[in-house]
């Protein structure tokens, strides 16, 4: 038997406004066994930007399509207001 989420398709989920909102549903996904990876124009949260601290660029979170629903369902409970 074949792993499944090795057979499903990476997609481009989510943008979010800076790297804090993404970190902490990446973190919320994890948590729920949804593996994730998060893209964005900074170096990471530590280590800066550069944009200089706040870090305004976009950040978006990959994962695999069969996910999509089930994260959909996270971030609408963690983030529907941003």
């Amino acid at each position: 038997m074949k792993n499944n989420q090795a057979e499903s398709k990476i997609i481009k989920w989510r943008t979010f406004p800076g790297r804090l909102y993404a970190e902490m549903v990446a973190e919320a996904l994890q948590k729920q066994g949804i593996y994730c990876v998060i893209k964005g124009e900074d170096v990471g949260i530590l280590g800066g930007s550069v944009y200089g601290s706040s870090s305004p660029g976009k950040v978006t979170i990959w994962l695999t399509e069969d996910n999509r629903e089930r994260a959909e369902q996270i971030a609408v409970e963690m983030i529907d207001h941003i």
